[in-house]
């Protein structure tokens, strides 16, 4: 034999021999064993407090020359005059389209432009928003405009004619989504149209206001002590407190006195509201009121609304309804926190087949009766605990997502360890747990039912399922329009 044939047999059996060495090794998934528990600790920000009163949370984040601010204050629609609703939105749009009082609002528009940076101002129920961004060599640049217009807004007039003007738009076409419109119609008759949650911004509510109105609404929640101020970025945090004691320094605190929002009561009787539209399938939403922020059942709902409806296609409402009946595209579900210490709202919401619409109900009924009856499995929990607690490590891939959720906890409330116990708490809750929430927090006799569709294309009348209560939509979108001026 010659000396490369004996050399190429040699190396094919070393390769051999490797090889099972390898596999002998290697172990089958079923014998590896649970893997360890998932173990995470989050550094919080840094707190400051400015001379006048601003609370600040500061991140360092050297991976890219770049800074970001953010900053809250409390207020929002719920504050707004129940005459002027749209009041807190139109604000938070003009506020940075509006301009101030050294710039226009498109001259705003050039200085950002040229220094590739960014700032938006937005109105939530409970907050009103300003944030920006730019490269770190325009960081001074940057707050000398974000602090201009936080402190100084002149809210032009022609600003809030654009604004209000799409704002109606939106409104026309409001009513051409039944979606849109069921829901509406729910958070009527949830919460009570004389109250901040379920009243609409209407197209009279908006032609009442005035620029006054926005000055007179910025003025009480635009105060030193009633921010939050975040920043994440290339830089230390003295180099932010500086920078932020020279923009915002000067300007004076003053008490903030947030308006008394009366308690909802709970108005859910059983009876169902139904709107006529032509649409193929019938457009649903169902629920009553929920629970306030922070009730001491929060980490048994979350794993109960998982199983239930906010799992995808692992909840029951999904995987009954869609994927062994075919009678929707997509339905959610659960019982939800409710904002400035009012409860939330129970809902479960879908688009279901019209000629399987009664049937449909009935089996979302019997869906919630068997999680208040029986235990869910173990691998319902299982499934659901994994989920939560993944999805709650990739809320905070980013710094600057790290900096709005601890910015969330402070303007929300919730206690500083929140986050270090989040987890624990989750692998704490029980499958006892979750029937006793389902029957504490679920009535599925006594849900508002909310019907946007045609009924005879419905496989019952849905008198046969319940009170019925009806309502002409097309005489409430008529009874919107205000002539034009």
């Amino acid at each position: 034999m010659k000396a490369k044939t004996i050399f190429r047999i040699a190396t094919a059996c070393a390769v051999l021999a490797c090889l099972g060495l390898t596999a002998a090794g290697q172990k089958h998934p079923r014998d590896l064993g649970p893997a360890p528990d998932l173990e995470f600790k989050l550094v919080p920000p840094v707190e400051f407090t400015l001379s006048n009163g601003i609370r600040c949370l500061f991140i360092e984040d050297r991976e890219l020359p770049l800074v970001s601010l953010r900053g809250v204050f409390k207020g929002g629609s719920l504050y707004e005059p129940a005459e002027k609703s749209g009041l807190a939105s139109l604000m938070g749009t003009v506020l940075r389209t509006g301009g101030t009082k050294k710039l226009t609002g498109d001259q705003i528009n050039d200085e950002l432009e040229f220094i590739a940076a960014s700032i938006e101002s937005m109105a939530g129920s409970e907050t009103i928003s300003v944030v920006g961004s730019a490269l770190r060599k325009d960081f001074d640049k940057l707050v000398e405009l974000y602090a201009d217009i936080v402190r100084n807004p002149e809210f032009r007039q022609d600003k809030i004619d654009l604004a209000r003007n799409q704002s109606l738009e939106s409104m026309r076409r409001r009513w051409d989504q039944p979606m849109l419109v069921a829901r509406l119609l729910f958070s009527e008759k949830l919460y009570g149209s004389d109250t901040p949650f379920g009243r609409r911004a209407t197209p009279a509510s908006l032609a009442s206001i005035a620029r006054q109105d926005l000055l007179d609404f910025h003025a009480g929640f635009f105060t030193p002590g009633n921010m939050i101020l975040g920043i994440v970025g290339d830089l230390s945090a003295e180099e932010a407190r500086e920078a932020f004691e020279k923009a915002f320094g000067t300007w004076p605190a003053k008490p903030v006195v947030l308006p008394d929002i009366p308690r909802l009561e709970e108005r859910a009787d059983g009876t169902i509201t139904h709107g006529f539209r032509d649409t193929p399938q019938g457009n649903v939403i169902m629920g009553h009121l929920g629970v306030e922020r922070g009730h001491p059942d929060e980490f048994k709902i979350l794993v109960m609304n998982d199983i239930l409806g906010g799992g995808g296609f692992t909840a029951r409402l999904m995987r009954e309804l869609r994927s062994n009946r075919g009678l929707t595209y997509g339905i959610y579900g659960g019982v939800f926190e409710g904002p400035a210490g009012n409860r939330g709202v129970f809902q479960i919401a879908s688009q279901l087949k019209a000629d399987k619409f009664v049937e449909a109900l009935e089996i979302v009924k019997d869906i919630i009766r068997d999680m208040q009856n029986n235990l869910v499995t173990d691998e319902e929990m299982a499934v659901s605990k994994n989920s939560l607690i993944n999805s709650f490590v990739f809320r905070f891939q980013e710094k600057s997502q790290v900096l709005a959720q601890f910015m969330g906890l402070k303007v929300q409330g919730f206690p500083d360890d929140y986050f270090d116990t989040y987890i624990d708490n989750i692998r704490g809750i029980t499958k006892e747990d979750i029937r006793a929430a389902a029957r504490k927090h679920m009535d599925p006799d006594r849900m508002i039912i909310v019907v946007v569709g045609d009924e005879k294309r419905f496989d019952k009348p849905l008198a046969e399922y319940g009170k019925v209560e009806s309502i002409d939509i097309k005489a409430l979108q008529e009874a919107e329009k205000v002539p034009a001026k």
